[in-house]
């Protein structure tokens, strides 16, 4: 099956570079990685207004990292992968 991997590179709460890379060299088959620079785990997730004042640590980022510009670069990366891979048209 088609893989995209995608890891931060400064990873948090027991999710780390170190502990990703090594399953980039074990998949068998085409895959891609990617890691993320200057990202912590939790830039991943999206933050809302009510989230960034409930859990503030998890929607805090790096200086120099732009959550928003990644997650329009990352989206489009998975969505254009699935396609590939997936052979669906654009609609």
């Amino acid at each position: 099956a088609p893989v995209q991997l995608w890891a931060s590179e400064l990873g948090g709460e027991g999710v780390f570079l170190r502990d990703i890379a090594p399953l980039d060299a074990t998949l068998s088959g085409p895959h891609e990685f990617h890691v993320v620079r200057n990202a912590g785990h939790f830039a991943f997730f999206l933050c809302s207004p009510l989230l960034a004042q409930a859990v503030p640590d998890i929607c805090a980022d790096r200086s120099g990292f732009d959550r928003a510009a990644f997650h329009k670069e990352f989206n489009a990366s998975v969505i254009a992968f699935l396609r590939d891979k997936l052979g669906t048209a654009r609609n």
